[in-house]
Order: structure tokens, then C-alpha cells, then sequence
């Protein structure tokens, strides 16, 4: 009887939550949002496991470039960025993690990040001993787990990420 009771538990509670995508780590600095004149986009490459099933990191790239034209954010390209902005010369890093589940229905355990990263320099240095180094300024991320009929999950959770990222921007920079 009590393994029934841990049965149904584990049913209908833990699985559910494991497999709806779920909010996780959280950085923003709306004052290193300001001033920004666009940014740079770098997405990694994806695990073949996702490629086989159509989930690329072109794709994704267009996914967040189309967000960022959407609302009127410009996309630099790496020389654009190292002029118009050579003390920040800030890019958002896309990276889509994934591990295949050791189940026998294929189940694909996801973390999507989207950081903001720009070149920083620690203020309690001497001047002549500092040197600036990339740092996430703005960072937010999603877990969840799919199956490959359902990786448009994926697709949806880096949106719902550049929409928050596009929120805090426009907040730190809005328009005259």
C-alpha cells in the first residue's frame, strides 16, 4: 500500500515538474543595460542530438536575431561592435545544453542560457594593473525536458528569454 502511495505521488507531482520548463538562475543589471547601441549575438553550437532532430544553432540564431529586429534592437556584426563600442563591446551567448535521459521513450533534459556579456574591469585595481575581462552583466536561464516531437519547447524558451531581455533594455534605454 505504501508503494502505491509513492507511486501516485511520484506520478503526479514530481514528473510533471521535471518535464514543464522551469525558471532558474537570474542576473540583471538594468545600469549595464544602459547606453548599449546594439549587441553582438553568438549562439554555440548544439549536440547532435538536437541536430538529428532538426534543432539547429542557425536556427536559433535566427530565432534571436528576428526577436532583436522585432524591437528595434541593433545586431552588430564583430567589427560593428569593436567601433562603435570598444570599451564594452557587448554580445548576448546563446547556449543550449542537453542531455538524452537513460529512458526508453526518448526524452531530451534541456537548459537553455542567454547572457549579456561585456567586457568589465575591477575598480579597487591600480589603473595601470587593470585589465578588463568578459563578464555576464545580464544572465537568465530555463530547464525542462522534451521529447523530440515537442523540441519546439526548446525554440519557446529561448524567446520567452530574449523577451525578458528585451524588456530590461528597453527599460535601461528607452526610446526619445
Amino acid at each position: 500500500m505504501n508503494f502505491r502511495k509513492f507511486f501516485v505521488f511520484v506520478l503526479f507531482f514530481l514528473i510533471p515538474s521535471f518535464l514543464a520548463p522551469a525558471n532558474s538562475i537570474s542576473l540583471s543589471c538594468g545600469d549595464c543595460l544602459k547606453g548599449l547601441e546594439g549587441v553582438e549575438v553568438l549562439v554555440e553550437e548544439v549536440k547532435e542530438e538536437l541536430e538529428n532532430y532538426n534543432l539547429t544553432a542557425i536556427q536559433i540564431q535566427m530565432d534571436v536575431e528576428a526577436k532583436l529586429r522585432e524591437a528595434e534592437i541593433k545586431i552588430l556584426s564583430k567589427e560593428e561592435n569593436e567601433n562603435i563600442q570598444p570599451l564594452r563591446k557587448p554580445y548576448l551567448y546563446v547556449k543550449i545544453n542537453s542531455h538524452k535521459l537513460p529512458w526508453r521513450r526518448e526524452v531530451i533534459a534541456y537548459n537553455v542560457e542567454i547572457a549579456l556579456k561585456q567586457l568589465v574591469t575591477l575598480p579597487a585595481q591600480p589603473k595601470s594593473s587593470r585589465k578588463p575581462f568578459y563578464s555576464p552583466t545580464w544572465y537568465k536561464n530555463i530547464v525542462g525536458a522534451a521529447t523530440p516531437k515537442d523540441f519546439a519547447e526548446i525554440r519557446d524558451g529561448v524567446k520567452q528569454i530574449m523577451d525578458k531581455f528585451i524588456r530590461a533594455y528597453q527599460t535601461s534605454n528607452p526610446k526619445p
